[in-house]
């Protein structure tokens, strides 16, 4: 590199130095057990969402914060992918986004999602098997029964009897105007 004017690049010393990946810095600087907890903590979503979630109603005054941004700063960060978001919505879509699980597989070895299986192989009666007990399972669940009040039953009533003296006036009426006509007769 010259020290004067523009910055020149010397392409030998650029070339001998090796840049080291963060995956694989992650691997030489932790110990077994804590790259087992890292693994631990980006498997198990429940826990990773209650511990990132525990700050909610804080507020921390950032400037200049982008969706996400390189190393550990204010928002939600991921040690897998060496990056900081900043709301957790944003947090949820990195650890399902195909980047994050392709770091975690590189990382250890291994995939992410552990349980896959092709919707293709299961037989179509075991799929509506156990669609209609599902279904029965969360009617079970959420079943809502009225319990019948006294207000309830005395209103029930009172509109009945509404009813059937309206049609009862309605009666008596028709007979008063048959009779002003005159056609009470011809019955």
């Amino acid at each position: 590199m010259s020290n004067f004017g523009r910055r020149t690049w010397d392409r030998d010393e650029y070339d001998a130095v090796p840049e080291l990946s963060h995956l694989q810095s992650l691997k030489d600087t932790l110990s077994d057990v804590q790259l087992e907890q890292l693994k631990k903590k980006y498997t198990n979503y429940d826990m990773l969402l209650t511990r990132s979630m525990s700050g909610l109603n804080k507020r921390v005054l950032a400037t200049n914060v982008s969706s996400f941004k390189k190393g550990q700063q204010y928002g939600f960060y991921c040690e897998l992918c060496n990056i900081t978001l900043k709301d957790s919505l944003q947090y949820v879509d990195h650890l399902n986004h195909k980047s994050h699980e392709l770091k975690f597989e590189a990382l250890f070895e291994e995939p992410l999602i552990k349980e896959t299986r092709d919707n293709d192989d299961i037989p179509i009666e075991e799929f509506n098997l156990l669609y209609k007990e599902k279904i029965r399972s969360f009617v079970k669940a959420n079943r809502v029964v009225a319990i019948p009040n006294e207000d309830d039953t005395s209103r029930r009533k009172k509109k009945r009897n509404n009813k059937t003296n309206i049609s009862n006036n309605d009666n008596n009426d028709d007979d008063t105007i048959k009779k002003v006509m005159g056609f009470s007769n011809f019955e």
